[in-house]
Parts: C-alpha cells; structure tokens; sequence
C-alpha cells in the first residue's frame, strides 16, 4: 500500500517541478532575449535587432520613410510590453508564492504557472513582431549589407 501511495503523490510533485523547471528556463530564455545572446540569436535568425539598425542608420541608407516606420514598430513594441512586464512580474510573484509553503497546491501552482508562461509568450510574439516589422521595412540591398557586415565580423571574431 505504501508504494501505491507514493506513486500517487509523486506524480504531482513530478508535474510541479516539470512546470518550475520550464519556467525557470523560459524566463532566463526571454532574459537572454533581451541580452546580447538574444541579438546573436536574433541575427542568426536573419532578424535585426533596432538598436544595431539604428547605429548604422547612415551605413545602410536609411531613408526618412523608413526610420519613422521602424521607430513607429519600436513604440508599438514598447508600449505592448509595458504593460506585459508589470502584469508578468505580478504574475511571477504570486507563482513564486504558491511555490512557498512546506505544501503545495498542484493545481493552483499550475495554473498560475500558465499564466506566467502565457505572458512569456505573448512577449515573446511581441518581440518578434518587432523583429520581422523592421526586416519587412529593409531592401534587399540593405540587408545583403547587413549580412556581409555580420559575415565580415564573425570572420574577424574566428582569427
């Protein structure tokens, strides 16, 4: 009867520490996003981050159009994740809550555990709106620019 009884209350507790696990890389996979990580892995993507965008503006020939086009992107993207990022950091706070006490409540922890990773989702997407808004503003002589520049830098990085 023991063993029976193990089994069941370790299923349970094996979801839990599945889903703490998944969060847990899922917020340090959206903290890498923001990161310098995150733009490596952006570019291998073939997506451009706005800040490399924007400080070789005049290298790539940006025109007026195109500028007010990826800033507008940029504060639709800011504006998105404002909000977001106050909501997930709530939401963040009463998993880490949940996850407290010498009990836990499985289903309550998981639940908020889809909040949390809903809302790492929905800034994720955000992000790559962003992303995919600022390739769709570029020409295609512009980004065969940018690519030789990246080709030429990681050549640069391997000597």
């Amino acid at each position: 009867m023991k063993g029976i009884l193990e089994d069941f209350t370790m299923k349970p507790l094996k979801a839990l520490l599945f889903a703490i696990s998944f969060c847990l890389a899922t917020l340090a996979q959206a903290e890498m996003m923001a990161g310098e990580h995150g733009k490596r892995e952006a570019l291998k993507m073939g997506l451009y981050p706005p800040d490399i965008i924007m400080r070789h503006q005049q290298r790539l020939g940006i025109t007026n159009a195109q500028r007010k086009q990826i800033t507008d992107a940029v504060k639709t993207f800011q504006s998105e994740v404002a909000e977001l990022q106050w909501t997930m950091q709530s939401e963040q706070q009463l998993m880490r809550q949940s996850f407290a006490g010498y009990t836990i409540d499985t289903d309550k922890s998981l639940d908020q555990a889809e909040k949390v990773l809903a809302l790492e989702s929905s800034f994720k997407l955000s992000h790559f709106r962003l992303l995919i808004a600022i390739k769709n503003v570029l020409t295609e002589e512009q980004i065969d620019q940018i690519n030789r520049e990246i080709r030429k830098k990681r050549a640069e990085n391997a000597r």
